[in-house]
């Protein structure tokens, strides 16, 4: 016992004197003209073009506005589109210390929507965001006309189950360097995925690797705890919006299953799959997605 102790002790010091001394936060540009506004104190940057009904994107764990690139423009022609980056993600800044961030998330995006003056929108989230998007729709009803849960989190059980025990055990110094074993960034791979999810992840890396890797390790490891602890799905029931959940057919993360419970406890919520969307479908599927995103948000 003393000895694993001891291990772990030499991690979190050795991960800590990696986080240290790093260069400012200079991360490229996103693809639209960025905006900021502060709410509960955290300077948060969003992306906000289009006008008419207003589409909220949330990104999962590890995105970030790139997430949505491939979308964003065509669906802004139609609508009033608003990509975020959740605090602690992003550009954005990271938040305070949050024991239950998925709520805190959720509630966070309520008054976000609230200082931007829109009074409802159709709350669209992947993987994390689903989750988020989920709690939105059981806590501030009157915010969300529409819900759409893409590749969401937020069931019990399987892959959230593992990321939140893992996390639990793990410092917070040491999350990021986690990461990278888990998820390496390896460049012949990346060359096959979607550019948008480069791009993504260049953001990623450069908070990574910059002044803002302690504070975005503590939001990424309370993330993963919530995110397996914090569940939704005890609370389907009360979902009072019109739900469409998305999955792609071949998500890797979530596996497609995972939509029919889903469905089967949200009320009158209904299933799109997309062949070969992996778990960001708008990101490897974007036509199919927003074929059936469209679809969905204009019905009466």
């Amino acid at each position: 016992m003393r000895s694993s102790r001891s291990a772990a002790l030499a991690l979190a010091m050795v991960a800590s004197f990696l986080l240290q001394a790093k260069p400012a936060f200079n991360p490229p540009a996103y693809y639209a003209a960025e905006k900021s506004i502060e709410v509960q104190g955290v300077n948060t940057i969003y992306l906000d073009q289009g006008s008419g009904k207003t589409v909220l994107f949330i990104h999962g764990f590890c995105g970030n506005a790139f997430n949505w690139s491939d979308v964003f423009f065509p669906l802004s022609k139609e609508f009033r589109v608003i990509v975020p980056d959740l605090p602690g993600y992003g550009k954005s800044a990271c938040p305070g210390k949050q024991k239950h961030m998925m709520i805190w998330y959720a509630d966070f995006l309520a008054e976000f929507l609230d200082r931007l003056g829109v009074e409802k929108a159709v709350v669209v989230g992947n993987s994390m965001g689903g989750s988020i998007a989920a709690w939105m729709a059981i806590r501030h009803p009157d915010k969300v006309e529409k819900l759409v849960l893409e590749d969401s989190a937020g069931t019990r059980g399987g892959m959230m189950g593992l990321l939140k025990g893992v996390a639990q055990m793990t410092p917070s110094p040491m999350i990021i360097p986690l990461l990278h074993v888990v998820f390496p960034v390896d460049p012949e791979k990346m060359r096959k995925t979607p550019v948008s999810e480069q791009k993504r992840v260049e953001v990623a890396e450069a908070r990574y690797n910059s002044e803002l890797a302690p504070c975005s390790s503590r939001a990424m490891k309370s993330s993963a705890v919530s995110l397996g602890q914090d569940l939704p799905e005890k609370q389907f029931g009360k979902i009072a919006a019109p739900t469409l959940i998305i999955w792609g057919d071949n998500d890797d993360l979530l596996e497609v299953k995972t939509a029919e419970k889903f469905h089967q406890k949200i009320p009158g919520s209904r299933v799109e799959i997309i062949q070969g969307g992996v778990h960001t479908p708008m990101q490897w599927k974007p036509e199919e997605f927003m074929k059936v995103l469209r679809a969905f948000i204009s019905e009466n």
